[in-house]
């Protein structure tokens, strides 16, 4: 029973700053299950698309009522990125755990480094991009989503501020449905042989009622204070995983 309520609380957490920042919480769910209940790194990235995939979808509720979805541009972005996802789904499965462990603590750095120096607000002053810029975009992000089970939020909100041009506002929400489409993709992919529902389950129910409620006050959030902090956690997250990989 402990353990049900901790994976509740901690999909809560993480399910609330995605909501907030439209992406992001979730890639501290694989390290959450990897270091802190004893799950193993490919299980615990399966798990972590189930909770990005669901999280995503409750926030994308709130988002969906305050109009601030490009759904036709959303949609399309996350169907070019499948394929990535699935190239990454299937990588992540033949790859040494060690690889993947390596890679994350590289990726948490890339994130937090997005987190620090995040884009300008008014995308209206970015000229959109070509196709091939969009395409590119979009497999990387569904690649990154793919191997390693998480939403990719810090890759997507960017891209579609600079590739297409949307507000930053206009961007969180929208990505909220690339992740779920991405997500939904990669999980298909690695199917139920890594998936451990008595954590998935759990931890997606606290995840969406964290983000429903993340988007729902996510304009009376301090934002960049709240990206900041956010960043910082990530660095140590990193270096605490890329310490913990190298004595293994």
């Amino acid at each position: 029973m402990l353990e049900l309520i901790e994976l509740l609380l901690a999909g809560a957490v993480i399910g609330l700053l995605l909501g907030i920042l439209g992406g992001g919480g979730a890639i501290f769910t694989a390290p959450l299950l990897i270091y802190a209940f004893d799950v193993s790194p490919l299980a615990a990235t399966t798990v972590s698309l189930v909770v990005v995939l669901f999280a995503a979808a409750s926030g994308l509720i709130g988002h969906a009522r305050a109009h601030r979805v490009k759904w036709r541009e959303g949609t399309l972005f996350g169907l070019v990125g499948i394929a990535g996802a699935v190239v990454g789904a299937v990588l992540a499965g033949a790859l040494p755990e060690r690889v993947l462990l390596g890679g994350f603590s590289v990726l948490l750095l890339a994130a937090a480094y997005a987190m620090f120096k995040p884009p300008r607000s008014d995308g209206g002053e970015h000229a959109r991009r070509g196709w091939i810029a969009v395409v590119l975009t979009a497999l990387s992000v569904g690649l990154v989503t793919g191997f390693f089970g998480v939403g990719g939020g810090f890759v997507i909100v960017p891209a579609l501020v600079l590739v297409l041009g949307f507000s930053m506002p206009t961007a969180a929400a929208t990505g909220l449905l690339v992740i779920a489409i991405n997500s939904l993709a990669a999980l298909a992919v690695r199917g139920p042989q890594y998936l451990d529902l008595g954590v998935a389950v759990p931890m997606a129910l606290g995840a969406m009622v964290g983000s429903f409620v993340g988007a729902r006050v996510a304009s009376r959030v301090p934002a960049r204070q709240l990206q900041v902090a956010f960043a910082a956690l990530m660095v140590g997250t990193a270096v605490f995983i890329g310490v913990e990989t190298a004595m293994a």
